[in-house]
């Protein structure tokens, strides 16, 4: 039972509530301020989102704080589902709030690269934040892809010791223990300074529930005022405007520039990352009402979509698409493999039908892709042998735990019924020692 809720500051992260909860309630621990929050411990909630609350919780906060507004105005959500199809966007909001399930499912969630993995914070808005309310708290805007600099104080944003990625062991660290007085960078590039201002007005805009208008057709509204797309509306050049965009933003230092890859995705409606998208609009010049509130006609819809043919009919340069796709494929098999790509931090089975899925990729392509299909064999495992290394992902999160577990609890969080273990044995030992397979076995005799 929750006995006290602090109020939730403006744009305050809900793990950033949730972290001062556990500091002003009085819990003695983490797993205690767990207890009260959440539904079991194998729980592990996401920093940017709600998380499984139990029923007690998610009834008093609701009544304090409706989930759906708690989701738009506390939570990642506006970064992540700004771009996805409506009913998508409708589901996810449902789901956050009321249904938890794995974010994954819900919009893609893309790894996170030098200068995001921890959370983020302005020295000047701590300080104001402890002149106002007496204490620093985690905010939303500064967790942004891509999003170096301070909007409101036009300075750079500070990394905390934070990760921003759930740990297996979840811990509350509350933004007045984890962040700290350091000298304030101003940014004076004023390229920079527009390129986050742009960011966060999109991120900030209302959400809408009404209009299902793809973003493939809103930037192809933008490409037609430019140079990359041909003036019959037949052909983007894509190539030139990933090289263009290339430059552009690599002298401007951000975190993560668009992979040509990335680019193809959110023209032809595979795609529906938030910074990526961003960046394409920004540089083609497009203002940011344009994607959070479009008026396209019937006829701007339907010239984007009858572009589509060309798609299929064009040649595909296979040797570049092989090339561009394979660091991409890279990066996204080994987050798989070794449960980075997920909240839980549960290593998964890198299958062909994923790789052809998030590659956006058709049947048989990865035939013409010599570096990708090596890097797809490379991973390649059968199910016993995925099984085994989930079993000992899921044994040594609960051993970290320090509390007493049985194998029901492995299954749980590793997702490997017991009928299935004799197959895993052959492959335990390839990734542990002895003494381990024979605690685990121990568990499963049990």
């Amino acid at each position: 039972m929750i006995a006290y809720l602090p109020t939730i500051y403006p744009d305050e992260l809900v793990y950033s509530w949730f972290c001062r909860y556990y500091v002003h309630s009085g819990c003695f621990s983490h797993k205690m301020a767990l207890q009260e929050l959440y539904c079991k411990r194998s729980d592990n909630p996401s920093k940017e989102f709600i998380g499984n609350l139990n029923p007690e919780a998610r009834e008093q906060i609701d009544k304090m704080y409706p989930l759906d507004k708690l989701v738009l105005d506390h939570t990642m959500y506006p970064q992540y589902a700004r771009f996805i199809p409506l009913e998508r966007k409708k589901t996810a909001l449902y789901h956050l709030g009321h249904d938890p399930c794995d974010i994954h499912h819900l919009f893609p969630v893309l790894p996170r690269g030098e200068g995001e993995r921890y959370l983020r914070f302005c020295p000047l808005c701590v300080r104001e934040d402890r002149d106002i309310y007496g204490e620093a708290y985690w905010h939303r805007r500064h967790q942004i892809r891509n999003m170096r600099i301070c909007t409101k104080h036009k300075c750079m944003l500070m990394e905390s010791s934070v990760p921003a990625k759930s740990e297996q062991s979840f811990t509350f660290c509350p933004a007045e223990n984890y962040t700290y007085n350091s000298d304030v960078v101003y940014e004076n590039d004023s390229l920079m300074i527009r390129f986050v201002e742009y960011l966060d007005s999109i991120f900030d805009a209302p959400m809408d529930f009404d209009n299902d208008i793809s973003i493939s057709s809103i930037l192809y509204d933008g490409m037609s005022r430019t140079k990359y797309l041909k003036p019959s509306g037949r052909s983007r050049y894509t190539k030139m405007l990933a090289d263009d965009m290339n430059e552009f933003y690599r002298g401007m230092g951000i975190c993560s520039i668009a992979s040509m890859y990335q680019i193809q995705r959110a023209l032809l409606e595979g795609g529906a990352d938030f910074s990526v998208i961003c960046q394409i609009a920004f540089f083609l010049g497009m203002k940011p009402e344009e994607l959070t509130a479009p008026s396209l006609t019937v006829e701007q819809i339907n010239r984007e979509k009858d572009s589509h043919y060309m798609k299929d009919a064009a040649p595909v340069d296979w040797e570049l698409l092989d090339m561009e796709t394979a660091p991409v494929l890279e990066k996204f098999a080994k987050d798989v493999y070794d449960g980075t790509a997920s909240e839980s931090g549960r290593p998964e089975r890198v299958s062909e039908k994923l790789v052809y899925r998030e590659m956006n990729l058709l049947g048989h392509q990865l035939e013409n892709m010599p570096r990708c299909k090596a890097i797809f064999e490379r991973y390649t495992e059968s199910y016993p042998e995925s099984w085994a290394r989930k079993i000992i992902w899921a044994y040594k999160k609960l051993k970290e735990s320090g509390e007493v577990f049985y194998w029901s609890d492995i299954r749980k969080i590793s997702g490997v019924k017991k009928k299935n273990f004799q197959l895993t044995i052959p492959y335990l030992t390839k990734y542990t020692d002895a003494d381990m397979v024979g605690q685990i076995m121990a568990l499963v005799i049990e």
